[in-house]
């Protein structure tokens, strides 16, 4: 914040951005209480994260990070004077997305059996750590990608801030080395399956 309380203009408000991530966060938690709880119980729900808590725990902070950045891109374009969405934001919304689609995936196993598909319902909870794993790769990778753009619309506070120590990281490097990690994590998850 600039001395007179106000957000210097191309940058958001890491407060803002901090609370829609967390909002983010408890949302998908949220619907994945809700989810588990209406298909089967509040036992099954718990039951389930203690299984898999882990991976869950993953999804709901990449996709908390996910939101705020989202939040802080969006506040940040818009704080400039004709500031207009960049196409690389919306490649990394779609990332989000598939993230969160591939989170929510194997949660359709619980509803497939009532829809009388059988085996497409074994084939989802039998891959459910896989599409989990796609999951948190997607998330990783779409983190990197808003990080990258941050970076290359300059839209942090140069004088302080998270932020601004991220501007000396070759964004372009840690996106091919977040794709390597996350095929690396799906292909991980992916044998300890299959052996």
């Amino acid at each position: 914040m600039t001395v007179d309380g106000n957000v210097p203009a191309g940058s958001a408000s890491p407060v803002r951005s901090v609370l829609w991530g967390t909002a983010g966060g408890a949302a998908l938690l949220s619907v994945y209480f809700l989810v588990l709880t209406w298909s089967n119980s509040l036992d099954h729900a718990l039951e389930e994260l203690g299984v898999i808590g882990g991976w869950i725990g993953l999804m709901v902070a990449g996709f908390a990070v996910q939101t705020g950045l989202f939040a802080h891109i969006r506040h940040s374009l818009k704080a400039r004077p004709g500031g207009k969405t960049a196409a690389s934001m919306a490649a990394s919304g779609g990332m989000s997305t598939s993230a969160m689609v591939a989170c929510c995936m194997h949660h359709v196993t619980d509803l497939v059996p009532v829809l009388g598909a059988s085996a497409a319902a074994l084939f989802l909870a039998q891959y459910r750590t896989v599409f989990l794993a796609a999951g948190v790769a997607s998330n990783l990778i779409g983190t990197v990608l808003m990080l990258r753009v941050i970076g290359k619309n300059a839209l942090f506070d140069p004088d302080r801030g998270f932020l601004r120590r991220l501007a000396v990281i070759d964004m372009d490097r840690a996106l091919a080395l977040s794709v390597l990690l996350g095929l690396t994590i799906v292909a991980s998850a992916l044998y300890r399956h299959l052996r």
